[in-house]
């Protein structure tokens, strides 16, 4: 059953994949095993690390020892910065599920909550560090195929 919030494939690839390297080693892995671990697309997961390659989050290197690490320590890094990063813009919490032209999300209660919820999970990931969700992360409870 889908839940209430909807994160698109390249943000889910971008905080998984800062998730699974962010215990701080700095060791290059390589891409396409880290697409196969993580199951997703190696030419999605590619576009995505390129993207977070340019917003300064990664780093990568070529040849037979290279491939992506983090760029920066994950104790500098927050959950919001790796979400905006994946889809190449600020996010910004509005009130309405519909477009802002038809409804600001001042005639409802509707609106009013999804504001508040919107801005809570902002002010979540805005204050949440890679290296604060890291130390939660237990990959014994993973499924492995």
């Amino acid at each position: 059953m889908p839940g209430l919030i909807h994160i698109p494939e390249a943000t889910s690839i971008a905080l998984h994949l800062c998730l699974w390297i962010g215990d701080g080693d700095r060791v290059f892995r390589s891409s396409p095993a880290l697409a196969r671990e993580l199951g997703f697309s190696y030419h999605h997961f590619a576009k995505v690390v390129q993207r977070l390659v340019r917003s300064g989050l990664l780093e990568t290197e070529r040849g037979p020892k290279g491939g992506i690490r983090l760029a920066r320590e994950p104790k500098t890094i927050r959950l919001l910065e790796i979400y905006e990063a994946a889809g190449g813009e600020p996010l910004r919490p509005h009130r309405c599920l519909l477009d802002p032209k038809i409804c600001a999300g001042r005639a409802c209660s509707l609106g009013r909550l999804i504001e508040q919820e919107n801005n809570r999970l902002h002010a979540q990931m805005a204050k949440t560090t890679l290296a604060g969700l890291a130390k939660t992360f237990d990959r014994s409870q993973l499924r492995t195929a």
